[in-house]
């Protein structure tokens, strides 16, 4: 009969621990977003090496793990002189809650918030709908030019976000810092073949076409396929949203949840998948915009098992009555 009892208050203990109120999320933050470029590669040979500028953090304190990196790059020898441009591509960094505003798809700065700041971000509830949730992010610019000489091969990006809790006080986190590296593919402009077969979209100089001048560049980031931490949650002809995991440390986790996700959407250009990852379609002879914004979303937490809060409701009781015997 003891041990019936001793079973029974345990069960009552157990329930009684999943009545509790659910520990409150984490609704608003502050951050700032900083990105640059490292570790680049070129082929070919021109009058004009490949050149970089910039600060990814504008001369402030970076949160990039390696300290704050350039934020334009520039190569090429301008087809047909010196009076064409060299092709270059930009990070628009760091940008923050206090942000008022960002490159459009014509490359020219315009208001985010009517020229007020863009704001904090607050978090969405779990499994609920992120989309209206948006902040703007870092932004990719490539100003796409005909060019000859020496070419852009490859190069990394990495991005870091730094977010700052309203409540509680003082709570800071680094979500996880992604780094992708970009394949460049600065393509014929007439064409592969002599039909001028584009390696996206129709045929070269195709008029109202992504190739109306001439087949549009690709940038295609390797290994972006939703394996390891990355996890693509949607897509479509002009976006891919991915989320990456993260938790926050230094709050009771009984009175604050911990786990969220850090949804970023990439937008603003076609995008094209193979079986190296995604790439991302830049037109010929103007200024295209990859869009980056973000939002935070907060996902259930690991819960322990209901045998495992048994056993400790056991070992609670046990004590309890070893003291009493005492």
């Amino acid at each position: 009969m003891k041990k019936l009892n001793l079973i029974a208050a345990a069960t009552v203990l157990t329930a009684s621990t999943s009545a509790y109120a659910d520990p409150m999320i984490i609704s608003e933050w502050s951050f700032v977003n900083e990105a640059g470029f490292f570790d680049w590669t070129t082929r070919g040979n021109g009058t004009n090496s490949i050149s970089s500028s910039g600060d990814s953090s504008d001369g402030g304190t970076s949160i990039l793990s390696s300290g704050a990196l350039p934020d334009n790059l520039c190569w090429g020898d301008p087809a047909g002189g010196s009076g064409g441009n060299q092709s270059c591509l930009s990070i628009n960094s760091p940008v923050s809650n206090n942000t008022t505003q960002t490159w459009d798809e014509d490359g020219m700065m315009t208001d985010l918030n009517g020229g007020a700041p863009q704001g904090n971000v607050m978090t969405v509830g779990i499994d609920a709908d992120y989309t209206s949730a948006f902040k703007q992010g870092t932004a990719v610019k490539h100003d796409n030019f005909p060019i000859t000489g020496e070419f852009l091969d490859t190069v990394s990006i990495r991005d870091g976000l730094k977010l700052t809790a309203a409540a509680p006080a003082g709570v800071e986190v680094l979500a996880p810092e992604l780094e992708f590296m970009v394949d460049f593919w600065e393509t014929p402009n007439a064409g592969l073949d002599a039909d001028g077969t584009c390696p996206f979209g129709p045929a070269a100089f195709t008029a109202g076409s992504v190739n109306e001048n001439g087949c549009s560049d690709i940038f295609n980031i390797v290994g972006f396929d939703g394996a390891g931490d990355l996890n693509i949650v949607a897509s479509g002809d002009g976006f891919i949203d991915f989320s990456v995991k993260f938790q926050v440390s230094g709050v009771d986790a009984s009175m604050y949840h911990r786990d969220y996700e850090l949804i970023t959407r990439l937008s603003g250009l076609d995008v094209t998948f193979d079986n190296n990852g995604v790439g991302f379609v830049t037109r010929e002879n103007g200024v295209n915009i990859l869009n980056a914004q973000f939002a935070v979303r907060a996902i259930d937490a690991p819960e322990p098992s209901t045998l495992a809060v048994f056993a400790v409701s056991l070992l609670g009781l046990a004590g309890f009555s070893r003291r009493k015997f005492k």
